[in-house]
């Protein structure tokens, strides 16, 4: 067995103590997150009606199921470009366009709310996209300006992988 030398052991007692009476801190402060730019050749859509342009990159088959759409077996992933409209005047919730490889015109638009509250968080900020059809509403959660989470059907967090999340960030000009 092989032991510390004797000057070793002083040190390693007086910091597992410190360990013991320090205070628990969180983790260090980082800049704010920060939107990623387009690599689109086409502009994302900005100006005073945008509330931003989200895209993203998750697994198929459970939006599948939330959608009501045959589940296809090559359907690995799904790749989504989300933008949210709103009124100029009042900054509430008007339209949405998604861009999306799931469904079949590759386009979806409607309209969408801001909801309070989920299962776990009654304060979280939730947006519904389709608040008319609630059985294929797509629930996002807003982790702040620049990430949305997308939840499933009951407001819950999805779990993804280590190749795909359920998250859409931000991205700008």
């Amino acid at each position: 067995m092989r032991t510390f030398p004797q000057n070793y052991a002083l040190p390693l007692l007086a910091m597992g103590a410190s360990l013991l009476v320090r205070p628990a801190a969180a983790q260090e402060s980082r800049l704010a997150n920060v939107p990623a730019k387009t690599t689109s050749r086409t502009p994302v859509a900005e100006g005073p009606t945008v509330l931003g342009v989200f895209d993203g990159r998750f697994p198929c088959a459970e939006i599948a199921r939330d959608w009501k759409l045959p589940v296809r077996p090559e359907c690995e992933k799904v790749k989504w470009s989300l933008t949210l409209f709103r009124d100029p005047a009042t900054g509430q919730p008007t339209t949405y366009r998604l861009r999306g490889a799931l469904n079949e015109s590759r386009l979806r638009e409607g309209r969408w709310a801001v909801l309070r509250g989920t299962p776990t968080d009654p304060e979280a900020t939730v947006y519904q996209l389709d608040p008319d059809r609630p059985d294929v509403s797509v629930y996002l959660f807003r982790g702040d300006d620049n990430v949305l989470f997308v939840l499933d059907q009951q407001r819950r967090f999805r779990v993804g992988t280590d190749y795909l999340s359920y998250t859409l960030n931000r991205v700008v000009n």
